[in-house]
């Protein structure tokens, strides 16, 4: 008995071992084909091979390997024998065009695929046009696919291979059209094909050929929903949010919806500063009525957008502000003061701070939304640190630490409360406690915040290379209070301070910080013109200085903003380019100068 088991075991064994050999050769010849070794993998696929001929991925990595090696007779011998035992395997025929094709024999190659497009059957459409697609044929798989659509007598059959194939080849207008007809009859694969053809669409040219299309297609088709949403997606991309808001509407309209689409496309407008389209989004959400689920949300979100819209202009007067205020006031009044209200009341709020300087006002709206119960952590310490800033602009420094401070015990390890600690390093640095200031913006340089430690590190260098070089703290402690006032919205005792520094310490190294603060002071009296010539100091006498490349932003954006003056804009982003190549602005002033060159995609 025990010897019986003996001899099983060691049969066992054998066969084992018998099977590992043929997997290890695959793994080396595999290892051998991935460098390059065509002639080691050869001789070990050309074992496995004739050990298992009926593995068809051995015997076509095999044939690569002779066709590296420009084995052509071999290659023919194995592929003739593959043809005598698969004969209804058409994609044998495209392996053999392929071998003549290597030995330029065109008309023998072109022999070969015909008569494989030819003699295929509807169950090997895909599998032929595959072959000819991974040996590079695409306009031979492009027939194949073709043929196939004649056969199955379905005139979208095989789009998404069709538009796949395009796309390999460039031929976006065929591409444009062969995805088209796919999500014509998948609706589903909207995203898909979105996400496909993306990359695309990047170029003007295939923009305009995708919107011809579905122009074209919408006015064939106005039930086909799958094209309006393309369109919408097309129009979207170029940012035309007018347009897309139209074509938004009247598929909320034919479907009867409550209007989320609008609601989406109204945030993104938003976002991209498009307010007009962002209020007339919500317009027809509020038209809906009362009852409609957006509704109150709708009611909040235009009174952003008319908020964003009107203070980003710089050009806003009093009245408009005061009506702003109103519409505020009757929207809180009608949804009510709570939790879900409670971003509009913080919004409100900053007008009361910063456009009605009534800071009384908005201190106590504030510190209403604290004391309701229901609102949202992060939305309590936003409020804490925006009342921390109010409190400053009142003098009251001591409360607006306290609440910084606040902040930053609850929220030790997210973005919050790394502001909240760059609040109160501000704080010291205001009241000339340079040293302490110094020590917790070094710790914020290394913020996950990008803008924090960025502003950490300016401050951090403004310290360092401004203390380092005086006997005395006197000039930075006045220069710092100035900045101060500045912030509480005294800018005639700010500019008295600077005057005053000026005077006592004439040549200083804050020169060219003042000049800046300077034009600050200006821009914030919407005194645009005035500001210019502090810039133009700065940028003419401190063209190596810190300063340097903040000032040449400026000036393009009072250009472009406030001057009318493109082409001036366009110079001083261009010379912030060429000459500061390093500075933290570039990204943006590359942004903004290929905008107003009129750059498509910028």
């Amino acid at each position: 008995m025990n010897r019986i088991l003996l001899i099983l075991i060691i049969l066992l064994c054998s066969v084992e071992i018998i099977n590992a050999q043929p997997n290890q050769d695959a793994r080396l010849a595999s290892q051998f084909f991935r460098k390059g070794e065509y002639e080691k993998a050869a001789a070990l696929y050309k074992k496995i091979y004739e050990s298992n001929k009926k593995r068809s991925h051995y015997y076509r990595t095999y044939l690569k390997c002779l066709f590296e090696l420009r084995d052509f007779a071999t290659a023919e011998q194995l592929i003739k024998e593959q043809m005598y035992t698969r004969k209804s395997d058409v994609t044998l025929l495209v392996d053999m065009g392929t071998l003549y094709k290597r030995q330029e024999k065109d008309a023998q190659a072109k022999t070969q695929f015909e008569k494989a497009i030819a003699t295929m059957d509807k169950a090997k459409i895909r599998t032929l046009a595959n072959a000819f697609s991974n040996a590079s044929e695409y306009e031979y798989a492009i027939k194949t696919f073709e043929k196939g659509k004649e056969m199955s007598k379905k005139g979208k059959a095989f789009a998404y291979d069709l538009a796949r194939i395009y796309q390999k080849q460039g031929e976006y207008e065929k591409m444009i059209e062969s995805y088209l007809d796919y999500g014509a009859t998948k609706p589903n694969s909207v995203q898909s094909i979105k996400n496909m053809m993306s990359k695309p669409m990047q170029e003007e040219a295939n923009m305009e050929e995708l919107q011809m299309q579905l122009y074209a297609r919408i006015q064939d088709e106005p039930e086909n929903l799958f094209y309006v949403e393309m369109l919408i997606w097309a129009l979207e991309q170029q940012k035309d949010y007018e347009s897309a808001l139209v074509q938004v509407k009247a598929i909320d309209t034919r479907k009867k919806e409550e209007g989320g689409r609008i609601m989406d496309l109204a945030q993104r407008a938003f976002i991209e500063k498009q307010y007009d389209v962002a209020i007339d989004a919500y317009a027809y959400i509020l038209e809906k009525g009362t009852d409609n689920h957006f509704y109150s949300s709708a009611k909040m979100a235009t009174l952003k957008s008319k908020k964003n819209q009107l203070t980003e202009n710089a050009e806003y007067t009093k009245e408009q502000i005061t009506e702003l205020e109103k519409e505020y006031l009757e929207a809180l009044k009608e949804l009510g003061r709570t939790p879900e209200t409670s971003y509009t009341m913080r919004d409100l709020s900053h007008i009361y701070a910063y456009y009605l300087y009534d800071v009384n006002k908005a201190v106590n709206l504030l510190q209403e939304v604290l004391k309701m119960g229901g609102s949202s952590r992060r939305l309590k310490a936003q409020s804490k640190l925006d009342l921390g800033d109010y409190y400053l602009i009142k003098g009251e420094v001591w409360e607006a630490t306290l609440l910084y401070s606040q902040v930053d015990k609850d929220h030790k390890e997210d973005a919050l409360g790394e502001k909240a600690r760059f609040k109160n390093a501000e704080l010291s640095y205001f009241n000339g406690d340079f040293g302490w200031a110094q020590a917790q913006l070094d710790v914020l340089k290394a913020s996950t915040s990008e803008l924090i430690a960025n502003d950490a590190l300016e401050l951090s260098v403004f310290i360092t290379d401004n203390l380092g070089l005086d006997t005395t703290q006197v000039p930075m402690q006045m220069f710092a209070r100035s900045e101060l006032l500045m912030v509480q919205n005294k800018t005639n005792q700010s500019v008295s301070v600077l005057d005053s520094l000026n005077r006592m310490f004439p040549g200083h190294a804050l020169d060219d910080d003042i000049l800046m603060n300077r034009a600050e002071i200006k821009i914030a009296e919407r005194e645009y013109e005035a500001a210019v010539p502090y810039l133009e100091k700065v940028v003419a006498n401190y063209a190596t200085d810190l300063k340097a490349d903040d000032a040449l932003f400026r000036l393009a954006e009072l250009y472009s903003d406030h001057l009318n003056d493109k082409a001036k804009a366009m110079d001083y982003y261009q010379t912030l380019l060429i000459d500061h190549p390093g500075s933290l602005l570039i990204v943006e002033a590359r942004k903004r100068y290929r905008k107003l060159r009129g750059d498509a995609f910028n």
